[in-house]
């Protein structure tokens, strides 16, 4: 495969810009006049108060984007001047970003977060231009990429939905592969709720739901199923390393595992044996059985908890913080808008194979 005609990064760094968008300016409601030089912040003291969370979070969220827009860049020109690009672009997205907020109540324009997000800019800058001029490393990442998965610019797309689909395992209060709080007595127990209400069935239902949809979806864009049935037991291992690390840093000790609580663990078995007997069907009917795994996981985001018990699982967290607000609501956000992306997904596929067909 070569770097210059895959879209891979183009659609990556645009779902990634996407993303910023909404974690910064959400809930997109109550714009005002501010009422002084929105500039102002550029010369204002240091904030008073920050935590190391608010830190590593603004430093961390720039580094994809800095990373990916450099990639972009790197087919077209060297390696210094790709990463000037990504961590130019960085930049100036997190300027447009603070200046946007000062027209949202709720948000502060602030220098240090645009300190921090252009060093996040610039670290991605960096390692992508690291990377993108060892011929060992791009050579590699194509071989892997042509091997492993279906060509095509539509399959680069699909892979772009895989990775976006990591943004909802964010959220260590939720469980692995799920997309609904409150699994179990426990957790509704630690965040303030009795266990009649705590929707038990719905978090094991997520997960398996989840998993038959990312299953099958691998099996659509990658050459041989058994691929697709590695590349999924991989996914679950990184989720869940991803889930182990969130909840270590950020939840109480004693919520630390009720992301992996027994109910979750046989949901997750469940949908490996149906994801097992998908892998048995047609092209045709294995679309049907995502599509029909995708409308389920849409039907429980309809009936799940309200935003009261999503505010209550932030008293899992071992502090209450406004970034981590953001943080939880970006998972939740993508845990939502997912199934339909990946529906529409089903739709330009189906459509592709149509053409083909014809």
């Amino acid at each position: 495969m070569e770097a210059a005609r895959s879209r891979l990064a183009l659609y990556l760094a645009l779902g990634y810009t996407l993303l910023i968008l909404y974690a910064s300016l959400s809930p997109f409601t109550g714009w005002r006049d501010p009422g002084e030089d929105v500039w102002a912040f550029l010369n204002a003291p240091w904030p008073r108060y920050f935590t190391a969370f608010d830190l590593a979070f603004n430093v961390l969220a720039y580094v994809p984007l800095g990373f990916l827009v450099t990639l972009l860049a790197l087919p077209a020109s060297r390696p210094v001047f790709a990463a000037l690009g990504g961590a130019g672009a960085g930049i100036a997205m997190s300027l447009c970003m603070e200046l946007a907020q000062a027209y949202l109540p709720g948000r502060v324009s602030n220098n240090l977060d645009l300190l921090t997000n252009a060093l996040g800019a610039a670290a991605g800058a960096a390692l992508a231009a690291r990377a993108g001029s060892a011929p060992f490393i791009t050579r590699r990442l194509g071989r892997w990429r042509a091997r492993l998965f279906l060509p095509g610019k539509t399959m680069d797309l699909g892979i772009a939905l895989i990775a976006l689909w990591f943004f909802t395992q964010l959220d260590p209060s939720l469980p692995l592969l799920g997309i609904v709080f409150f699994s179990n007595g426990v957790q509704a127990q630690l965040a303030g709720l009795s266990a009649g209400n705590a929707y038990r069935l719905l978090g094991p239902l997520s997960v398996g739901m989840n998993l038959v949809a990312l299953g099958a979806m691998l099996m659509l864009i990658m050459r041989s199923k058994r691929s697709a049935l590695a590349g999924l037991a991989s996914l679950v291992w990184i989720a869940a390393l991803l889930k182990l690390v969130t909840a270590t840093a950020l939840l109480r000790s004693e919520a630390a595992f009720l992301w992996v609580g027994g109910e979750i663990v046989w949901a997750l078995a469940i949908g490996a044996i149906l994801v097992v007997v998908a892998a048995t069907l047609p092209r045709l009917h294995i679309r049907l059985f995502c599509a029909a795994a995708l409308l389920g996981a849409i039907a429980l985001t309809l009936i799940k908890p309200g935003e009261a018990h999503s505010f209550l699982s932030l008293r899992l967290f071992r502090w209450s913080d406004l970034q981590l607000v953001h943080y939880t609501g970006l998972a939740a956000m993508v845990a939502d808008v997912w199934p339909y992306a990946a529906l529409g997904y089903l739709a330009l596929l189906w459509h592709g194979d149509r053409r083909r067909v014809a």
